[in-house]
């Protein structure tokens, strides 16, 4: 790779692995389809990468931008309301904001307009697995920031969370992650703690992390969760559709059809509030192929959603080895945003001290 490509022009999108993902997408397939239904194990994830395609995305930016879908409007208002105190933590010159599964970029843009009022000099890459969305999102950037007066330059970084971190390493001034709309905390706690750990020890010193988390949960919050995810459920139904159609074309046969499934969700209490979109099958059906059968009755998930309340991502936050600096809650709404640093010597003797103690 050219070390002079590191940050690229403003308004450029490159290539970091994104045109290497069809391979490693359809053996992931695969593989999730050829696990075996057993009695009591975990029940197999559909690959996200299916929905999120030049396809999918689109629909995906209708259901975000939805009345009912708080989470989106919520981190707006965060934005709106603190973007000048994010500022004043990142004043140093040639900050670099990394905005991890990017997608739309109206929402960051809030932010992005609190830094330019601010005057912070500060370099936006949005790491995406969609070229297509990359390209028209920092299209919509560029032209928001383009005035003599802008302090933002914007760009697009072209593949996967593991191929940012190969890329990411080599950028050298200090770094601002964002992980909006709940990214790197949305999965079971081991994965979620194991995923912030993945990106927490990729900080340096002079590194932040913004991380957006929903802390919606039952019983109380029930009927507002529900309507998120079921205020457009033909927007939805789509949505999945177009992964069927993705997934086919990944493998060349026609295995995922509308006709032999259900469509389902359902909202969990325990071990934390989860919404879960699953598919069960409605009789045996034969993957040719790779000679496999799924059998009746089988699920499978796709798209769930974690919901963590503020005490569990302190907590979290401790264990992957994370400082919480500030944490902003929405108006009316149990969403939040922390930011929080790589923890250094002072804040581990701070934690005994600290509301955190008595979590562990």
């Amino acid at each position: 790779m050219d070390i002079n490509n590191i940050k690229p022009d403003n308004g450029a999108v490159i290539d970091i692995g994104g045109s290497r993902m069809r391979d490693y997408v359809k053996d992931r397939l695969v593989e999730v389809l050829k696990e075996q239904f057993v009695s009591g194990s975990t029940t197999p994830v559909l690959p996200d990468e299916l929905l999120y395609d030049d396809v999918g995305l689109p629909i995906w930016n209708k259901i975000i931008f939805n009345a009912a879908f708080y989470q989106t409007h919520d981190e707006i208002a965060l934005f709106d309301q603190h973007g000048a105190e994010i500022a004043a933590r990142v004043q140093q010159k040639g900050v670099t904001l990394i905005d991890l599964g990017a997608g739309d970029t109206k929402k960051v843009g809030h932010l992005l307009a609190a830094l330019s009022k601010a005057k912070v000099e500060a370099k936006y890459l949005a790491l995406d697995i969609s070229k297509t969305s990359l390209v028209q999102n920092i299209g919509y950037l560029v032209k928001r920031f383009s005035s003599d007066e802008s302090t933002i330059t914007c760009a697009g970084i072209w593949g996967s969370f593991e191929h940012g971190m190969d890329y990411l390493g080599k950028i050298k001034s200090p770094r601002l992650f964002l992980s909006l709309g709940s990214v790197l905390c949305n999965d079971p706690w081991p994965d979620a703690l194991s995923h912030l750990k993945y990106w927490a020890n990729a900080l340096r010193p002079d590194d932040l992390l913004l991380i957006g988390m929903d802390g919606h949960l039952l019983p109380n919050d029930r009927e507002k969760i529900w309507a998120a995810y079921h205020s457009c459920d033909d927007l939805y139904r789509g949505f999945f559709l177009n992964g069927f159609a993705h997934a086919n074309r990944l493998i060349g046969e026609e295995w995922l059809k509308e006709e032999d499934w259900e469509f389902l969700a359902e909202l969990e209490h325990e071990p934390t509030t989860r919404h879960r979109f699953y598919f069960r099958a409605k009789h045996d059906i034969y993957l040719n192929g790779i000679d496999c059968t799924i059998q009746q009755g089988q699920e499978f998930d796709w798209f769930d959603s974690h919901k963590y309340g503020e005490d569990s991502v302190r907590l979290m936050c401790y264990k992957a080895g994370l400082s919480i600096i500030d944490v902003w809650q929405a108006p009316n709404s149990e969403f939040r945003q922390y930011l929080v640093r790589r923890k250094g010597d002072k804040d581990q003797s701070d934690d005994a001290d600290s509301a955190i103690s008595g979590l562990i």
